[in-house]
């Protein structure tokens, strides 16, 4: 896998699975552009943070145009920004808090892949992963609104994926089980939920978000010309069981 002197664009920098796969393709010799509401946390001559909320469309546009020009071109998107679910059943959330994850979560994708995508049309060439989720095909009390989100991102990954394919851009999806991040990581270090959560999972533990950037770098590199379309589960196999 090739990505020394390539391009890409990772939202949800600053945190979590964004941050590593930054980290990742940086180790790959890669050019980074993060985008991130919070500040930049790497410092790594070849990456650039913006600072930006990804539903401001002058923004995020002006960023795209702005790397293509710097570069030349943009060779891969990851869409790994989002928000989780309330906690709530359906019948209590506000529409509000139902708008807010469903913009981030599904919003915010499109937003970012709609910019990138004219670029990548241009030069007849690209690949766009989309951070999905096991909930949205494998579903729990209380999170409705983050299974809605990340189940429009992987039917929109399969739509992307047709409306691009004559361009020879690929658009794939990665469900990420239970992983230990930040947003996690108040639940994960209870040890009577940590335990509960690795007893459900072949691999027998929990996922960390350097398993998630590893699958994420695959579907950028060239070894994935032929996959379109596709959700690739990395849960430790806990879909299997379901």
């Amino acid at each position: 896998m090739d990505f020394e002197r390539k391009v890409y664009i990772v939202t949800g920098s600053s945190s979590g699975m964004g941050r590593s796969c930054c980290m990742k393709l940086l180790e790959a010799k890669a050019c980074v552009v993060g985008i991130d509401m919070n500040d930049g946390t790497i410092d790594n001559e070849c990456y650039t943070h913006v600072k930006a909320d990804i539903l401001d469309e002058k923004k995020i546009e002006e960023c795209v145009k702005d790397t293509a020009a710097r570069f030349g071109h943009i060779d891969g998107l990851v869409n790994a920004a989002g928000v989780f679910a309330n906690n709530k059943p359906f019948y209590e959330l506000t529409t509000e808090e139902w708008n807010r994850v469903q913009s981030i979560n599904t919003t915010g994708t499109f937003i970012l892949s709609r910019a990138v995508s004219k670029e990548m049309i241009a030069q007849k060439k690209g690949k766009i992963v989309n951070i999905s989720c096991i909930r949205s095909t494998i579903f729990k009390q209380n999170m409705a609104d983050y299974a809605a989100s990340k189940g429009a991102v992987a039917s929109m990954t399969s739509a992307m994926a047709l409306d691009l394919a004559p361009y020879n851009i690929q658009v794939n999806a990665v469900a990420p089980g239970f992983i230990y991040t930040g947003m996690t990581k108040a639940s994960f270090d209870i040890p009577e939920v940590r335990a509960q959560s690795e007893a459900l999972i072949p691999n027998g533990r929990l996922g960390m978000p350097e398993d998630i950037a590893s699958v994420v770098l695959f579907l950028l590199s060239d070894m994935s010309d032929y996959v379109t379309g596709s959700m690739l589960f990395a849960d430790g196999g806990y879909h299997l069981q379901k």
